[in-house]
This record gives C-alpha cells, structure tokens and sequence, in this order.
C-alpha cells in the first residue's frame, strides 16, 4: 500500500463525518507523511497501522466514543505494510524432525542412558524394598507377640507368674508390632505415589522442559 493508497482509503472510512473534519483528518496525516519522506513512508505505515484503525480513532475522539487499539492489531494487515509473515512449520514436519533428532542423538549416548536407566531403577527397587522390609518386620514382630500371648496361656495352670510374664512381654511386643505395621504402612502411602510421581515428571521433563 502506498500513501496515497492509505490516505485514500482514510479519507473513504470517514465518511459520515463533516467534510471539513474529514479532509482536515486527512490533510494532518498527509503532512505526516511530508515530514517523514517519502523513504520512510512505509515506516509510517507500520507506525500508524491500518487505515481502519487511524479512522477508528479519528471517529472515536469526534464522536466522543470508545476506541480499543488492540482491536486494529497490525498482524492482521501484513500485505499492506510489507511485513512479512513468519513460515509455518508443519506439526508433522516438526514432530518428524525430533524423532530424527533422537535417533541421530540417542545411539551417540546409548552407553550413558543404559546405565543411568539401570542407576535410576535400582534405587526405586531399593526404596521399594525397604519399605516392604519395614512393614513385613513390622507384621512379623507383631505375629512373634501374638505367639508369645498364646504360648503363655498354658502355663496359666502350671507356672502362673512365668505365664504372666511371657503373656505380657509377648502382648507389649504384638502392640508395638501392631503400631509399627500401622505406622509403615501409612509411611508407604506416602513415599510411593510422591516417589512414582517425581519419576514421572522426571520422564516428561525433557519432552515439556518443565516439571508438571
């Protein structure tokens, strides 16, 4: 678009208003272009904008209207102002570029993934054992107190006070079994999902570059 183009097409979108403001609109914006040259016309355009967003504001200040300039965004103008559009890349295209990024890249660091892949699984399994290991030595003290309490009931005829004895060591065990197995368990509820879910985002961190 040239300026006499712009100033053309400003003069016809203003029609409704006095022909004295329109052609005063215009001649302002003529003298613009003047001051500017005729080198930096396009650099005035762009700086304008379109001529529906200079009439927009133009019809707004007489009318005493509301103007929204972000309703007159260049973007949509590109072919008048000589800007040029960025290329659009294909979702496809992009899509098949990684994966070939990826088979060039991941044999390169094969001997690094493999290892840091086993390191990584290793101590989830580790973890997870340790865990289990707690809960199950929890249930099993528990099980040697039930034991000790059922061991002590015959001896209630025979050796009173030893039946009391191991009958009630074996009940403080099988309450310290029970409130270990309680207290691991909860303890497992915990460290295993927020375990499985830094795993995760650990895996999704380089396809996102962010943790979710």
């Amino acid at each position: 678009m040239t300026k006499t183009e712009f100033l053309s097409e400003l003069y016809r979108l203003l029609d409704g208003m006095p022909e004295e403001e329109r052609k005063a609109a215009v001649s302002y914006y003529e003298d613009y272009f003047a001051d500017a040259g005729e080198e930096h016309e396009q650099e005035v355009m762009r700086e304008l904008g379109s001529p529906e967003k200079v009439a927009a504001s133009i019809r707004a200040d007489y009318f005493g209207t509301e103007f929204h300039e972000e309703d007159y965004e260049r973007k949509a103008y590109p072919e008048h102002y000589g800007a040029q559009q960025a290329p659009r890349t294909s979702r496809g295209v992009k899509i098949l570029l990684i994966a070939l990024i990826v088979l060039a890249v991941v044999p390169a660091f094969w001997r690094i993934l493999v290892p840091v892949f086993c390191v990584v699984i290793g101590l989830i399994c580790a973890v997870i054992g340790i865990f289990a290991g707690l809960v199950v030595g929890s249930a099993a003290l528990m099980l040697a107190g039930l034991g000790m309490v059922l061991s002590a009931v015959p001896m209630v005829f025979d050796i009173l006070p030893m039946a009391f004895l191991i009958g009630g060591l074996g009940l403080l065990i099988f309450v310290v079994g029970l409130m270990a197995v309680v207290g691991t368990v909860k303890l497992c509820m915990v460290v295993y999902p927020a375990m499985f879910r830094g795993f995760i985002n650990l895996c999704r961190r380089p396809f996102y570059g962010k943790l979710v």
